[in-house]
Parts: structure tokens; C-alpha cells; sequence
């Protein structure tokens, strides 16, 4: 008896003082971690920022690719877990099996007790491996979602200033696509359908009909606006050339000084939205501040067609810009008005 109580005091110390069989002592299973982050780090952002608009693509790539490498990451971590999972519960069985055996293989004599004490104790200690393995694999998959979250957070913002370069970009191009197709406008002209040459003083202001040369309507053209109009000169220092601009009283429809075919109906820089119609001969007649178009390009209208409703500026509430070009260049306009 005095034995086996000397043998049972030797198991219980080996199971106390946690003796590691093969087991390398003093290693520290977070030991691998990174410390963390001091506070400026914590706030710096993940990925430098960048310095011009011409920057953001590649530093959204940058950003991509991080997300990416996180992502295989955190599928690595996860299937390190499950595998760890399933062998904590292994062991944690065995691990049970083998203490509620106790002391009962001190029947078969010292040596197979020292043996299973052994086994004990190398199970407790694997399964305390795989115990502080999960914590680190726990932690580690804390840092990096946190680091995916942050990355997300910081790449929203570039991302939405991307969109509005894009947009950006986008509107230039529109913009650029627009005065092309303005200057194109005014490269060819042809006769409008019907085309008859009609001469004669006697014709009044209102007589310009639709088998007219554009040409012989000179001093006796329909103002585009019906109603009470005032008419203001506007010379070719304003930006544009001569042309005039035409205040109504209130609501007001633009209207075609002659019949002629549209080559242009779009928004035109500060114009808004612009009507081009091309009378023959190289004779154009341009309608600009539009709320919008009521023609399209390709179609012929007659003369008196509504063009589209006039818009405001400033105070006043119908303001439209009325230009005339012959070969491509403005002409002034008030003469052909018997202004």
C-alpha cells in the first residue's frame, strides 16, 4: 500500500505540474500576432490615399487587391477552425474517457500506470495545443475582418469619387459631342424640299411662305415669337456674333421664321436646349433657350411651326436667343426683322 500511494502522489505531481512530453516548453502560441496598433496607426489609412483624381483607379485596385488577399485570408482561418473544431472534440472525448479511468490501471502494476498517466497527460496537452490554437486562429480572423471592414469603409468615398470623375468625364464628352454636331450643323446646306425662287417688294412681313428662297425674305421675316415682344441687339462682342435676344410677357412657343429642315436640337452649352434649322443656300436660323424640343433632326418644318416653349432667365419669363448664319458665320439679324 505504501507502493501505490508513493506511485499515485508521482502521477498526481506529473498531472499537476503539466509536464510536456516532446512538447518544447516556453513557446507562446500568440507569440506570431502583431502587437497592436498604436493609436495614430490605428487611424492612418490601410492604403495611401490618393493625390489627384488621376490616382483613384489605381489606388481602388490597390484596395481591391487587398480585399482579396483578406478574403483568402479569412477562407484559409475558417478552414483551419473547422478542422481544429473537430479534432477539440476528438480529443475532448478521449481526454474524458481517459480521466474517468482514474487510477484504475494501477492494477496492472506501476509501469502501466506511469503509461497511462503519460497518455493522459500528452492528450491534455494536444488538446490544450489545439485549444490556444484556436485562439490565435480566432483572434487573427478578428484582425482581419476588422481590416476588411476598414478597407470597405475607406474604399466607399473613392469609390463614389470615381462615379462623379466618370460622370464628369461623361458630361465633358456629351458636351464635346454636342458642339461638334453644332459645328457640323453649318458644314453643308441644301435647298429645303419645294424649293421655289419667289421675287417681289410687295410681300409683307408676314408672307413668308413656304416655297420662299430664304434669301428673298430679307427685311420681311415673322419675329419666332408670336404676341408682345421686346427685342434687345446683341452685338459680337457678347461671345456669339450679332443676334438678338427676344422677351415675351409671359409664357411663349419659339416658332420657324421660314420652312426649313432641323439639323441640330440638343443642349448647347449655356443656350440650354437649341434648335438649328437650315433654310438652303447655306441660310441657318438658330433658337436657343429652350425648355425643350419639339422637332427633331432630319424633320422638315414649315414656316410658323412651333419649335419648342421658350424658357426663362433671371426675371424674365420667356427669353429666346435668335441667331442668323450664312455660310457659318452670324449675320446681323435685325435687318432681315425690318428692325
Amino acid at each position: 500500500m505504501k507502493k501505490l500511494g508513493g506511485t499515485t502522489a508521482l502521477v498526481s505531481l506529473a498531472l499537476a505540474s503539466g509536464v510536456a512530453f516532446g512538447v518544447p516548453a516556453g513557446k507562446d502560441p500568440l507569440a506570431n500576432l502583431p502587437a497592436s496598433p498604436s493609436d495614430a496607426a490605428a487611424h492612418a489609412p490601410i492604403i495611401a490615399p490618393p493625390t489627384s483624381p488621376f490616382e483613384i483607379e489605381s489606388t481602388l485596385k490597390r484596395y481591391d487587391e487587398e480585399e482579396r488577399r483578406i478574403a483568402g485570408e479569412l477562407d484559409g482561418i475558417e478552414k483551419e477552425l473547422a478542422i481544429l473544431d473537430e479534432r477539440v472534440i476528438g480529443r475532448g472525448k478521449v481526454y474524458f474517457k481517459q480521466v474517468r479511468a482514474g487510477l484504475l490501471p494501477a492494477g496492472g502494476g506501476f509501469d502501466e500506470l506511469v503509461d497511462h498517466a503519460a497518455r493522459v497527460e500528452r492528450t491534455r496537452l494536444a488538446l490544450a495545443r489545439d485549444l490556444d490554437q484556436q485562439k490565435v486562429l480566432r483572434k487573427k480572423r478578428d484582425a482581419f475582418t476588422d481590416r476588411l471592414t476598414r478597407l470597405k469603409v475607406e474604399r466607399a468615398p473613392l469609390a463614389m469619387q470615381r462615379e462623379a470623375v466618370a460622370k464628369a468625364k461623361n458630361v465633358m464628352r456629351m458636351a464635346d459631342e454636342r458642339r461638334a454636331a453644332f459645328d457640323r450643323a453649318f458644314e453643308s446646306s441644301t435647298a429645303p424640299p419645294d424649293y421655289v425662287a419667289i421675287y417681289g417688294a410687295d410681300l409683307g412681313p408676314s408672307d413668308a411662305s413656304d416655297g420662299a428662297a430664304f434669301a428673298s425674305l430679307y427685311g420681311r421675316l415673322p419675329l419666332p415669337i408670336s404676341g408682345r415682344t421686346e427685342v434687345t441687339k446683341l452685338d459680337a462682342s457678347s461671345g456669339s456674333g450679332p443676334a438678338l435676344e427676344l422677351r415675351a410677357t409671359g409664357s411663349a412657343s419659339a416658332r420657324s421664321v421660314a420652312r426649313g429642315r432641323v439639323v441640330f436640337a440638343d443642349n448647347y452649352q449655356d443656350l440650354r436646349v437649341t434648335v438649328v434649322l437650315d433654310h438652303g443656300e447655306r441660310h441657318f436660323t438658330i433658337y436657343g433657350n429652350l425648355e425643350r424640343s419639339d422637332v427633331k433632326v432630319g424633320e422638315t418644318v414649315g414656316a410658323g411651326a412651333p419649335i419648342g416653349p421658350v424658357g426663362s432667365r433671371g426675371l424674365d419669363p420667356s427669353l429666346l436667343y435668335f441667331e442668323i448664319r450664312k455660310d457659318g458665320r452670324s449675320v446681323e439679324p435685325a435687318p432681315w426683322f425690318g428692325l
